[in-house]
């Protein structure tokens, strides 16, 4: 990524911030201050937990909604066996084991998960968890590591960024490297870190400076004419 094109559509990103008056991005940090609030792993009631951290007064799109969703097969399968599930999650954030391999474990489990309910619930032909999906779960845990992953305005800002090997799809470690050297040039900005906290100050908002706002400049500057 070349330093000059991410400055200038630092700088888009910037105006966007400044003169935006409805700023569409910030139901993420509505969705992660629920999150923070509600989500605690060790809960019994696992499935309760669940549904409470992943809702939203603005917007669920981030899970798919209620129905035919991520959300909507995860307490599909809390139901099955919510042990196994809590398993699931304590595996997906370990940090001590490579992201790659967490990611797809968990989506193999998923899989199997979802084989088991339709031995009673034939109408289930997906369980909905791509690696966006379970990004998510690591984005809002670990909200200062990991970004949510969208490959589409990545790679459309990456060509953009003249970078010199485009990561394809399933290469989340590169992905997550990728977003945290980004996240590293923005946050050396404390104006725009300043004016994104600003956009940011209701109650209702997660506060604290997080890798979402890589997500928020990919969607941005994506859209935005070419430099």
């Amino acid at each position: 990524m070349k330093v000059d094109k991410i400055n200038a559509y630092k700088e888009v990103f910037r105006k966007h911030l400044e003169i935006t008056q409805n700023y569409h991005e910030l139901y993420k940090y509505e969705c992660l201050q629920n999150y923070m609030e509600h989500w605690d792993l060790s809960e019994l009631d696992l499935k309760a937990v669940y549904d409470r951290s992943y809702s939203s007064t603005i917007s669920g799109r981030l899970w798919g909604g209620s129905t035919n969703s991520a959300k909507a097969l995860m307490m599909k399968f809390l139901e099955m066996d919510k042990e196994f599930v809590r398993s699931m999650f304590r595996d997906l954030y370990n940090e001590d084991r490579d992201i790659s391999m967490r990611i797809n474990r968990f989506k193999f489990h998923c899989d199997q998960l979802l084989t088991q309910l339709q031995e009673t619930e034939q109408q289930w032909n997906d369980h909905f968890h791509t690696d966006r999906e379970v990004a998510l779960y690591l984005c809002f845990q670990f909200p200062d590591r990991y970004n949510l992953f969208n490959y589409g305005p990545f790679s459309i800002m990456m060509q953009r960024l003249e970078l010199k090997k485009l990561p394809e799809a399933y290469e989340s470690d590169r992905y997550f490297k990728l977003c945290k050297g980004l996240y590293t040039m923005l946050s050396k900005d404390e104006a725009l870190m300043e004016l994104h906290r600003d956009r940011r100050k209701e109650a209702m908002y997660y506060g604290e400076d997080t890798m979402m706002i890589v997500h928020d400049y990919l969607i941005v500057c994506s859209q935005a004419p070419v430099l």
